[in-house]
């Protein structure tokens, strides 16, 4: 199949647009609640073999979604024309953002793991002017360094001083674990020119699984499925469909639509979210760290898809 004919074929999709502002919140919104189900989940399932069930179960539901929406022929014939990028994005997007970021995080801290997790946008702005020639202007740096600060006045409660923990190699880990999403990131934007994002989701994250499920099988006890309660079977349900699934291929259609930076920095997003989801499903408290923290990411994300968006128009 010729590109004209690859493109007119994402052409349907295109046609149902959701609102830019819908795309840049729903997958933050969405991503926001793995932490809080997530902590209920691993008290009894081990991280790598939780993150195997995920993408597994979602990879299902993917597939299900891309030849409802694209059909078999476009499902089958994208592997043929773009194998080499989905084996790429399924190991950097999906395999080792999750398995370094497991393995990372058994090693440092929680405050270190969520702000070193945090810089995947600063890592994407970075690759996106390298790889895609897209230009840094003020708004978008004033943007991305708002947004930055009040990730660490969040992560350090307003203290401004970060437990580092006892291992450097943890933190390299997470660090290495953004960078790898990153790369996804910008990796997603070349290949969403000329393949449709169900179908570019689906692929990816059947790769991701496959390589989680032999690691998990190697290094994670299997525990006794008939102790697992039903909320625990339910929030394994939610986390395999909804983060997984419904916010990647929202996250995908946002690529295609706006520069990759500008998506990127709307995951700064994700810890304001989750601000919102402790109060409500953990009954934490909000200390002014945190409402301060969680205003400087909502305006510097602001500040910067306004730049993208700029710069689209200029």
């Amino acid at each position: 199949m010729t590109e004209e004919k690859a493109l007119r074929a994402v052409a349907p999709a295109k046609r149902r647009q959701l609102p830019i502002g819908v795309l840049l919140l729903l997958p933050s919104l969405i991503w926001s609640t793995v932490f809080p189900f997530s902590k209920l989940v691993l008290e009894v399932i081990p991280p790598t073999l939780l993150a195997a069930l995920r993408f597994s179960i979602g990879a299902c539901f993917l597939t299900a979604y891309a030849i409802y929406v694209c059909g078999w022929y476009s499902f089958l014939s994208g592997w043929q024309r773009s194998w080499p990028w989905f084996i790429a994005l399924g190991c950097s997007g999906v395999f080792l953002n999750n398995l370094l970021q497991n393995l990372g995080l058994r090693l440092t801290t929680a405050s270190s793991g969520s702000l070193l997790s945090s810089v995947d946008p600063i890592f994407s702005v970075i690759l996106s002017a390298l790889f895609l020639g897209e230009r840094m202007n003020g708004k978008k740096l004033i943007g991305l360094m708002t947004a930055f600060i009040g990730i660490i006045l969040v992560t350090t409660n307003g203290s401004w001083i970060l437990d580092w923990g006892d291992s450097g190699l943890g933190n390299i880990l997470v660090v290495v674990s953004a960078l790898s999403y990153s790369v996804y990131t910008v990796m997603s934007k070349r290949v969403l020119r000329h393949e449709d994002p169900p179908v570019v989701v689906a692929w990816s994250t059947i790769i991701g699984a496959l390589l989680l499920s032999v690691v998990a099988l190697l290094t994670d006890s299997v525990p006794s499925w008939w102790e697992l309660s039903l909320p625990l079977l339910l929030s394994t349900l939610y986390l395999s469909i909804v983060p997984t699934s419904v916010s990647v291929v929202a996250y995908a259609y946002l690529l295609q639509r706006v520069q990759a930076s500008s998506a990127a920095v709307s995951l700064f997003l994700i810890p304001a979210f989750s601000i919102v989801w402790s109060v409500l499903l953990l009954k934490e408290q909000i200390s002014w760290a945190t409402i301060t923290g969680g205003s400087l990411i909502i305006v510097g994300v602001a500040l910067a898809v306004l730049g993208g968006r700029q710069q689209l128009n200029s």
